[in-house]
């Protein structure tokens, strides 16, 4: 329930800030030049797509885990300055939930590296091995104290992701220095 909590608070917090800006902008622009309206209306209707997506990979369960994971690092690739590389070896053994909650894990891993860990990049690994799928994100920025931030009160990402984790059987390792932050979580499946 607070994890629900949460999401309509962020999902609030999205509408608030992009669309409900744009379209004041929007409105105080209807006495301008068309292409300038047309352009906002353009920028709303991203801003809408992006909010969509966050719900929810738009046709998830079609195309799979691997394509999905390659459009989120695009996207976050082309809206920040920040690269990430990806070594992914998956053929699909997991279930399309299961599968759903390791994307909402590397999409939130992604998010909290771009907002706190000052790094300029970052890799995900996605690697089936026999009975275990290993799942790591790993970042160059300037690390935290784990212990201190998840009794803080403010890490609901990072509960988040060791949440998730316990949800498909995997537990969630987070080690974190000066030299970056990684996460590995480890989860059984049967190949």
């Amino acid at each position: 329930m607070e994890n629900t909590e949460e999401e309509r608070k962020r999902i609030a917090g999205d509408l608030h800030d992009s669309i409900s800006h744009e379209l004041l902008n929007l409105k105080s622009t209807l006495s301008q030049d068309t292409k300038v309206v047309s352009s906002k209306i353009d920028t709303i209707i991203n801003d809408i797509r992006g909010i969509s997506r966050n719900l929810h990979p738009i046709m998830f369960d079609k195309i799979g885990l691997v394509p999905n994971i390659e459009q989120l690092v695009e996207r976050i690739q082309n809206q920040n300055n920040f690269f990430v590389s990806t070594e992914m070896n998956y053929s699909g053994s997991l279930s399309s939930a299961n599968e759903l909650q390791i994307y909402r894990i590397i999409q939130e891993s992604l998010s909290n590296i771009i907002k706190y860990a000052n790094a300029y990049a970052a890799k995900i690994t996605l690697v089936e091995q026999p009975g275990n799928m290993l799942v790591e994100i790993k970042d160059n920025g300037k690390g935290f104290s784990i212990k201190e931030t998840l009794n803080s009160g403010k890490a609901f990402g990072l509960h988040n992701i060791i949440e998730r984790s316990r949800v498909i059987g995997g537990e969630a390792h987070i080690n974190s220095s000066a030299d970056g932050t990684v996460i590995t979580i480890n989860i059984p499946v049967k190949i």
